[in-house]
């Protein structure tokens, strides 16, 4: 060994022992600990993340909300276990809903839509997406997305609750400036509309001398490098644009202390962190780094009085997202955080790519897709692909998409302005730009240290995997009744129902449902001894409203109304919603998961009835003998205004008081059809009963709007007691999943008759799952439209494993019809 490597070595070594007597025995016990209740925080709590994303970004009285809904455990990012159920929201400025949603996830992912009214108010609104169980951990951890909708008198006046004036924020690394240690300080400035204004000041001491001139980098944030000395106070002076000055105080330093920095070395792979201390003697401390709910990285070290121990961490240790870095005393006392990111380039690679360059009017377009993993590998999963006019719809410049919702905003506290910028990989800024973003809002989605000693959140709400019927049984003097039963069965299908017992608060819930629209079921109680008397069946509502948050969004729409409104909402009116009115006629069996046993007949009342009142009842022994044998024909002439036609053989129709709809038929409350009337023997009749007034017939809805003609058999020959809404007995109108439209796209072939309108919509196509196969591969086809104009197209999708990946073209389109 020649000398100059005896000098490198000699003054590596001491170095080199510095540093690993700057280590230490293992973590304490709380480390420990504090892993375990993340797991348990993990694995038994399972916090969700929700994300929406839209067909385009504002819209149009009388347009429709063309959405897709993912629900991901928050940790893993893979489909949720925990709900099956989704809830949107469509809020106004007054927080009151103008639509709700309630949509079934099948693994992790679902689709809706919302109609707008033609007669909605334009202004700013907000969009609200959460499950059941998020509401455990609090409504800051919802979906929140703002909606504006655009009109002839747009409103752009944001939410009450922003800044009056310039408002200036400082921030010290790690969380405390000590005296005589050097210390990392972020600021962050905020404007009147509550977005980053750009600012540049210089901080002075107490005695008016200046100490280090800043600028911000990025939307109003930046860093300023400071050593306070002792007894000392600073203050920044920032001179506005009409040469104002204000000072704003920095955080004062504490006497004795630590902090601690982070930096990313040259090669980008590792964090330096250094930790430095204003103490009097040696101490222990504790270094552990949580991300993804999880501990992934202790570490115990030992500083020592007026020296600064650094050393090295690989950022491979950790999956993509939100860091937080906290050093600890041996004990667990928190001394100090630090948020960083860490970025494994991970998320599916999307590539869209259409056919041809260029199309003209009403022409076919063929789009393939193909998602890949970051090693090349096919990814099959499915996307929401949306085109629209990118003439008329103006996407937000670096606007919130998958991945910065389900790995940066949805972890950080209050609103974080063109979240996209951070994830744009040509931007050599970004980085630098995240982490001043990282140094000023802080972490929100749980509290590392009361985790550490185990506290975990109160569970009021519980997981829907499916639909749920629920409520309480209690005497008339509203005491709950314990081992009672309710028995649940749909209007007029008494011979299937289904029963369950109360608890000890009268509580009682029907699990297992999955169905679409709102349908009536009844629901009876009874005591532990078959009692009905002096009972009450109260049923559960659900009314919940998500609260605004405490942050006001500001609409960055405002500069494009002029130059994009009135087109745009021209060609919106050229639009034509098509609404499903279809009508489902429900069987007990049919709106249950197949887990759910149905049982069959029990020693019940019936046959039921909704109505108390009709307007004729004719007994077995008032009706005729018909010579057909169908009970209508019975009725002729017997009730006035009611009209009977026949129409075939042994076939006849009935009209109540000249209405063109048919009336109502019911056969023991059970809806049947007109035609199903001469299948029914005119002996098996105890009883006809008539609705013919709307003040009657008004309690079944539209469905009755020609009346009502009830039907009851009594093949007994003897007559039965009814079941009439009580107290022990109720109707609940019970709400299932939201109708999902399918979005229309007119097909230009030539084979298909098409419409001489102008097809000028702005969204050309929406599609919220575009499956890949095995090979990462999926196409779709659909038609341009008639406008001369640029189409975006843009596809956003995550992986069963929690890769979230979104591709982005566009193309052109030469309509020979023009832009009328």
């Amino acid at each position: 060994m020649n000398n100059r490597k005896l000098r490198n070595v000699k003054y590596f070594l001491p170095a080199l022992l510095l540093v690993m007597l700057g280590f230490v025995s293992p973590p304490a016990d709380w480390v420990q600990k504090l892993k375990s209740n993340l797991d348990t925080f993990r694995t038994q709590y399972a916090a969700e993340k929700v994300y929406v994303t839209l067909d385009k970004p504002y819209y149009a009285p009388g347009q429709t909300i063309w959405l897709k809904g993912f629900v991901l455990d928050a940790a893993s990012l893979h489909p949720s276990a925990k709900s099956n159920v989704l809830y949107v929201d469509l809020l106004n400025a007054d927080n009151k809903p103008v639509e709700q949603l309630t949509l079934k996830a099948e693994r992790g992912k679902t689709a809706g839509d919302i109609q707008l009214s033609t007669g909605l108010p334009a202004g700013n609104y907000r969009l609200v997406a959460y499950t059941q169980w998020m509401r455990n951990f609090g409504e800051e951890n919802f979906f929140n997305k703002e909606i504006q909708i655009l009109g002839a008198n747009n409103s752009t006046t944001n939410a009450t609750g922003v800044a009056k004036k310039l408002e200036v924020q400082f921030f010290p690394e790690g969380g405390d400036l000590v005296e005589g240690l050097s210390s990392r300080v972020a600021f962050k400035a905020i404007g009147a509309n509550g977005t980053g204004v750009a600012i540049a000041g210089s901080v002075y001491d107490d005695r008016g001398q200046k100490v280090v001139d800043f600028a911000d980098a990025h939307l109003g944030m930046g860093a300023v490098e400071i050593q306070p000395l002792a007894g000392q106070k600073y203050v920044a002076k920032i001179t506005a644009k009409d040469g104002k000055t204000t000072e704003y105080a920095l955080p004062a330093a504490k006497p004795t202390g630590y902090t601690m920095r982070v930096d990313e070395t040259t090669e980008g792979i590792y964090w330096q962190v250094s930790v430095a201390g204003k103490i009097t003697q040696p101490e222990s401390l504790v270094i552990t780094g949580i991300s993804r709910d999880a501990l992934q990285y202790s570490e115990a070290i030992k500083i020592q009085p007026g020296k600064t121990f650094r050393f090295t961490v690989a950022k491979a240790k950790f999956p993509t997202g939100i860091v937080r870095f906290n050093l600890a005393r041996a004990n667990g006392e928190p001394i100090a955080e630090r948020l960083l990111f860490a970025d494994n380039q991970d998320d599916l690679n999307v590539t869209l790519t259409a056919d041809k360059k260029g199309y003209n009017g009403r022409d076919k377009v063929t789009m393939q897709l193909v998602a890949q993993d970051k090693k090349g590998k096919p990814v099959a999963t499915d996307f929401a692909l949306a085109v629209t006019d990118a003439e008329l719809v103006k996407q937000a410049k670096n606007g919130l998409n998958l991945k910065a919702h389900l790995l940066l905003t949805s972890d950080l506290r209050g609103y974080v302005e063109q979240p996209g910028y951070y994830f744009e990989q040509s931007n050599l800024n970004r980085k630098q730009a995240l982490d001043y973003l990282l140094l000023t809002q802080g972490w929100r989605r749980f509290n590392w240290q009361e985790t550490a000693t185990g506290k975990f959140p109160v569970i009021k709400y519980p997981n829907e995997t499916d639909l749920f019927v629920s409520g309480k049984l209690v005497t008339n003097k509203n005491k709950p009744v314990e081992g009672g039963e309710a028995l649940l069965y749909l209007q007029g299908q008494h011979q299937a129902f289904i029963t369950t017992e109360t608890d000890k608060q009268g509580a009682f819930a029907f699990n297992g449902f999955d169905f679409t629209g709102t349908i009536d079921v009844v629901v009876q109680g009874t005591d532990a001894d078959g009692r009905r008397e002096r009972l009450r069946v109260k049923m559960d509502e659900y009314n919940f409203i998500p609260q605004a948050p405490a942050f006001s969004a500001p609409s960055w729409t405002d500069g494009l109304l002029a130059s994009t409104s009135k087109d745009f909402l021209l060609a919106s009116n050229q639009q034509l919603a098509t609404i499903n009115q279809d009508l489902n006629n429900y069987t007990l069996r049919g709106i249950l998961l197949s887990a759910v046993e149905v049982k069959g007949e029990k020693d019940m009342v019936q046959p039921f009835k909704l109505h108390d009142k009709a307007d004729v009842v004719i007994n077995r022994n008032e009706l005729t003998i018909a010579p057909s044998g169908n009970i209508i024909e019975s009725l002729q002439g017997r009730v006035a205004g009611l009209q009977v036609y026949r129409t075939g053989q042994n076939q006849f129709r009935a009209r109540i008081r000249g209405q063109m709809s048919a009336p109502l038929y019911l056969l023991d409350g059970m809806p049947i059809s007109e035609s199903t009337l001469s299948s029914i023997s005119q002996f098996d009749v105890s009883r006809v009963e008539i609705l013919k007034s709307a003040a009657n017939s008004a309690i079944y809805g539209g469905r009755a709007s020609g009346g009502v003609i009830a039907l009851f058999t009594d093949r007994n020959n003897e007559e039965q007691g009814e079941v009439k809404p009580g107290t022990y007995i109720i109707i609940h109108h019970a709400k299932g999943y939201s109708k999902v439209r399918e979005f229309y796209s007119p097909t230009y072939d030539g084979a298909t008759p098409a419409s001489n309108e102008p097809d000028l919509r702005t969204t050309l196509y929406w599609n919220p799952s575009v499956k890949t196969d095995a090979q990462g591969k999926a196409t779709v086809t659909f038609y341009t439209a008639d406008r001369t104009t640029t189409y975006q197209v843009l596809a956003e999708g995550i992986s069963d494993n929690g890769q979230p990946g979104s591709g982005v073209t566009t193309f052109g389109v030469n309509s020979k019809k023009g832009n009328s």
